[in-house]
């Protein structure tokens, strides 16, 4: 479609003359005109996308001086337009509508504070006791069970299959945990992630890993509570209190 077809179908659409279309663009009738009229116009301004598109940078920094206001695209956003433009109408329908729901679900978002212990805790060998470092991050509220009080980052892999090495664990502060249940514990001034169980009487901190045995928790030891492993979901809770 030629460019004074289209902008007739915008001033149109907008229930705007070209008069007062040559107001709000601050360009002289005469000029918005003329330029409307001359084919040539069109493929010039076209040429300079596509030599702005090449050069990786916007049309604004390519053709205005400094002092005006520009956008710039990450090469993410870039990368997000040069497959918009691949897509038929359908498909830029479907984009369109999931883009506009999910910014309306954004714009709804509640979010939370959740604090992060900056040392992890152990889920192998025991690490050092957990420190009173910690840092605050903004997070959806949905991502976080809302048991939650603050949140570990684990190191090893005795907890795998259901947490791996650098897994960021929710937990909720508690003075009792069943047996069964998993837990970080501080055991003689080190941090661990395990299952709580009792057998026979006996403490017990279990590892899922078969690699690792369980540790015998005597009464001469020093173990403190720490907090309640929880996940992200009911569903995932279940599953690894299935696990044994």
């Amino acid at each position: 479609m030629p460019l004074n077809d289209k902008v007739k179908r915008l001033l149109k659409e907008n229930h705007m003359t070209k008069a007062t279309l040559a107001k709000e663009s601050g360009l002289p009738y005469t000029t918005l005109d003329s330029m409307l009229k001359r084919e040539t116009d069109a493929n010039r301004i076209a040429s300079v996308f596509r030599i702005a598109k090449a050069l990786g940078t916007s049309v604004e920094s390519l053709v205005f001086d400094e002092g005006v206001e520009t956008v710039s695209f990450s090469p993410e956003e870039k990368r997000i337009l040069d497959l918009y433009a691949l897509l038929d109408e359908r498909g830029r329908s479907t984009v369109l509508s999931l883009l506009e729901r999910e910014a309306d679900n954004s714009k709804n978002e509640t979010m939370r504070d959740l604090t992060v212990y900056e040392a992890p805790a152990a889920a192998g060998t025991g690490l050092s006791v957990l420190t009173t470092a910690t840092k605050t991050v903004r997070v959806s509220a949905r991502s976080v069970p809302a048991q939650t009080d603050f949140a570990i980052r684990l190191s090893g892999d005795s907890m795998e299959p259901l947490f791996c090495d650098g897994d960021l664990v929710y937990i909720e502060q508690c003075e009792d945990l069943p047996s069964g249940k998993v837990g970080v514990f501080l055991l003689n001034g080190e941090s661990l992630c395990k299952k709580y169980e009792i057998r026979d009487g006996e403490t017990y901190l279990v590892s899922y890993n078969p690699a690792y045995a369980p540790i015998h928790v005597l009464d001469s030891d020093d173990l403190k509570l720490v907090g309640r492993v929880i996940t992200s979901s009911e569903s995932e809770r279940k599953s690894y209190e299935k696990i044994k």
